[in-house]
Formats: structure tokens, sequence, C-alpha cells
């Protein structure tokens, strides 16, 4: 008994650090085998940890910061960024489908007569958009691939300031990880990142219910904005992660195929 009081202190010390140390060390006994008795305990002290870490890390803005905001400068933190970022997805994908150049073709191989064969590689895609977006975003923030996390994860796009950043997770709506991606990759390795404040946009291509990696319910979804609807209730997003969590849905279909 005596022992296992001194497990649970040397646990909660550890989910109470925002050391990097400690992060790492919560990472690793999590998946040790020997443990699995305090697997729930420590899944527990690392989520709190997480959290502690992030909040640690968070600078609000100055007042010249705010006022460069509000004149139309660049985002001041991460919320400020991830708010703008999400309104820029939803320009870009009304963009995609009214736009009288097809743009939705970039997403998809073609023939020789530019009829659509098959989508395009989940790279090739994330590629697209990316270009897309470095196009729109206001000087002092820049935007990248493959951006480096702790434990050696990456995230699919990123997009920072100067001290700050929102991951983005790209999946196209045949990914065999759709349904859970949300919560296994963007909130589970990225968003408690120092920097992101526990931001993150999820962002999947729609190529058409055809295309749909089957949901857990074994009822496809018909569209984009039902998808969008379906995958929020997949994460079982807490409020907290309500807030901070986007679920972007990118429609990229055939237009004889939208719906």
């Amino acid at each position: 008994m005596e022992s296992a009081w001194l497990v649970h202190g040397l646990i909660q010390r550890l989910a109470a650090s925002p050391a990097k140390e400690s992060s790492d060390a919560l990472g690793k006994l999590v998946h040790e085998p020997t443990l699995f008795g305090w697997h729930g305990e420590l899944s527990h002290a690392q989520d709190s940890q997480r959290v502690i870490r992030r909040d640690a890390g968070y600078r609000p803005p100055d007042i010249e910061q705010v006022l460069q905001t509000l004149d139309g400068g660049p985002p001041a933190n991460a919320a400020a960024l991830w708010d703008s970022l999400v309104d820029l997805l939803q320009k870009l994908g009304e963009e995609i489908r009214k736009s009288d150049a097809d743009v939705w073709r970039q997403y998809w191989n073609v023939d020789s007569d530019r009829r659509p064969v098959e989508p395009r590689p989940e790279s090739s895609c994330r590629d697209t958009l990316l270009q897309a977006l470095r196009g729109c975003l206001p000087d002092g923030i820049s935007a990248g691939r493959e951006g480096q996390h702790p434990n050696e994860k990456r995230d699919d796009i990123w997009v920072a300031g100067q001290d700050f950043r929102v991951p983005l997770e790209v999946k196209k709506n045949s990914n065999r990880r759709l349904w859970s991606a949300l919560r296994s990759q963007l909130i589970a390795q990225y968003t408690s990142t120092l920097g992101c404040d526990g931001y993150g946009i999820y962002l999947v291509f729609w190529f058409g219910r055809e295309h749909t990696q089957p949901a857990p319910s074994g009822v496809p979804p018909i569209g984009p904005e039902e998808l969008r609807e379906r995958l929020k209730e997949a994460a079982n997003l807490s409020a907290e992660e309500a807030r901070k969590i986007s679920v972007c849905v990118i429609d990229v279909s055939r237009p004889e195929l939208t719906g």
C-alpha cells in the first residue's frame, strides 16, 4: 500500500510540472507494458500535464499587438490566428466551388481532355491548398508543411507567427483514419505543443460520397456539411476543445456529384 501511494505521488508530481521533461516521462510511462495497471492514472496525468504546460507557455498579447490586430495587422496570438484561418479556409472552399476556372480540378488526376479520373494523393492535395493559403496570409504570418512536434510527430500544415502557431491535420474523406485522426492525431499530438494554446484545425477534402471511408455507424454522410458535423460528434469534444478545434470540410468533388 505504501509503495502504491509513493507511485501515485510521483505521477502527480509529473502531472503538476510544466517542464518538457515531465511531458516526455509521462509519454514513455503511459506506453510501458509493465505499468498496465497504472495506465488510467497515467493517461489522466498526461492530459492534465498538457494543459499545465500549455498554459505555462501562454503569453497574452501586449497593447501594441492588440492595436495592430484591430487595425487589420497580423494576428497577435494563436486564438486570433486560428479565428482568421477558419474564416480564410471557408473563403478558399467557396472559391473552389464557385470559381469559373474549375479550381476543384487541381485536386484530381485528369486525362488528356482534363476529365477527372481519380482523386490526387493526399499529400498533393495538401500542397495545393498550402500554396493557395500562403497567398492569402498577412505579413508576419508564415505557413509550411510537416511541422515538428514532440516525440518525432509531424502535423500536415503549420501556420505561425513569431512565437505562436496553429497546426492543421489534413485528410481525404477516403483516409482510413478519417473518423479517428481528429482526436488521435490533432488533439493528442499537436495542439498541446507550446505556442498552440490548444488551437487546431482538422481539414478534410470531400471527393464525394462514394469515396468516403465507412463511418462507425455504417451509414456514410451524404455531403460535406453532414461529414463535418459527424466528425465533430465522433471526436466527442469537450467544451474547451469545441472552443479551440475547428473541423473544416472542403468540397472538391466533381460538380455533378456534389451533395
